[in-house]
């Protein structure tokens, strides 16, 4: 696995053709939008600002074009991927032949596919997966060394992969038997601009939250293995069983009927005021600067999660399971702190930690929004995905 990564093209470069692969329908998730726009920002400058020479295609297009992709932008095509009818790979062969395309990134698609060997005769020169999930859990050594064999006797397979955590590439070695020099890893970054660390009350007074209590914040899917039973229990163990009046719990996320199953767990209690579900919101920028820290609390998996930078940017200390990529995202008592997975009275613990130690609190919060500016950045991110990109087309860089 490599974290070096060249510089990038000159303009008197050759254009390059590209196609982007989605595994969803357009503008379905919060987590996504951002990877749009930066692998249609990279696609432009390596085809020289040639717009023709992007392309994108999602499984279907009945969700309504892109909304994070430019409105002059068109080349789009609805493709399902997972469709491994020869007709229907075929199709994206052809799509692939008329238009030159020469670099393809495509959604957690796994390395031995039966779609790449035509696409590659159809003159694609780099396939690139590019993964935000686990790829495999851990296998015993007899069943790693069959994933070896097959994957390097196969005529259809990736050049390279792409994760977002050093965790996640971990099981890629250790569960699909992906030789290292396949990898490389680009962590997510952050606009830090837009995310501002000055306290307000903007959650107390839109959201009608008590205004001498301090905020904890959530932000993500209702999944269950995003942890949000583990952090209504942490809540409950707060607020009903250890009698803390001076908090509040914030959860953002939920759509329709989500939060229904998690408001029963406390019906009854007296602590309904002090638990809120504020569903899905385009606001969190102006949330987070006050809230007191932010929780991420996965109980399944998480690889680096693009809410536990924009919470850091927000000058929050983040809590945070010590679970797959999370202790990458979250550096345990620097940037936040860290407990063990479902485990709801050790975030309790963590909690009130900080409650009763609000200099710990500033201070991680301090070191997560320094970090996010000097680190975890969109350039560097868009840098090194581009780099990444560019070495595996073996191009003059």
């Amino acid at each position: 696995m490599t974290d070096e990564f060249p510089s990038a093209r000159s303009p008197s470069d050759p254009p390059i053709s590209s196609l982007f692969l989605f595994h969803t329908r357009p503008n379905t998730g919060y987590a996504i939008a951002p990877l749009e726009t930066l692998f249609y920002e990279i696609g432009l400058e390596i085809a020289v600002g040639d717009r023709s020479r992007v392309h994108f295609g999602y499984r279907s297009l009945d969700n309504g074009r892109p909304r994070s992709l430019p409105n002059e932008f068109t080349n789009i095509i609805a493709y399902d991927y997972y469709n491994r009818d020869p007709q229907n790979i075929r199709r994206l062969a052809e799509h692939v032949r008329q238009n030159q395309i020469r670099l393809i990134v495509i959604f957690d698609i796994q390395p031995v596919d039966p779609l790449f060997a035509p696409l590659r005769k159809a003159g694609a020169k780099a396939i690139i997966s590019y993964w935000g999930a686990p790829i495999s859990s851990p296998m015993p050594g007899w069943k790693l060394f069959l994933k070896r064999l097959e994957l390097a006797a196969s005529p259809s397979k990736v050049d390279a992969l792409v994760f977002e955590s050093r965790a996640m590439a971990e099981l890629a070695i250790n569960g699909r038997g992906v030789p290292r020099q396949m990898i490389d890893i680009v962590q997510l970054g952050v606009d830090a601009s837009v995310f501002k660390s000055a306290p307000s009350n903007y959650a107390h007074e839109i959201l009608g939250l008590p205004q001498n209590n301090k905020v904890i914040v959530y932000a993500g899917h209702m999944e269950p293995r995003k942890g949000v039973r583990t952090l209504i229990d942490a809540a409950i163990e707060l607020l009903h069983k250890r009698r803390r009046h001076d908090v509040c719990f914030l959860l953002c996320g939920n759509k329709a009927n989500e939060s229904k199953p998690y408001e029963q767990l406390y019906a009854g209690l007296g602590i309904d005021g002090l638990i809120r579900f504020a569903g899905y919101r385009s606001d969190l920028p102006e949330i987070y600067p006050s809230c007191f820290c932010g929780v991420i609390a996965s109980s399944g998996w998480d690889s680096f999660p693009r809410t536990a930078l924009e919470m850091a940017a927000s000058g929050l200390p983040v809590i945070a399971s010590r679970l797959h990529g999370l202790p990458e995202a979250v550096l345990d008592h620097k940037t936040g702190v860290l407990f063990e997975p479902g485990n709801s009275k050790d975030l309790a613990d963590c909690i009130q930690e900080l409650l009763d130690h609000p200099e710990k609190a500033a201070a991680y919060g301090g070191c997560g929004r320094e970090r996010c500016e000097r680190e975890l950045t969109i350039d560097n991110q868009r840098a090194q995905l581009r780099a990444a990109f560019l070495k595996r087309l073996h191009v003059n860089q």
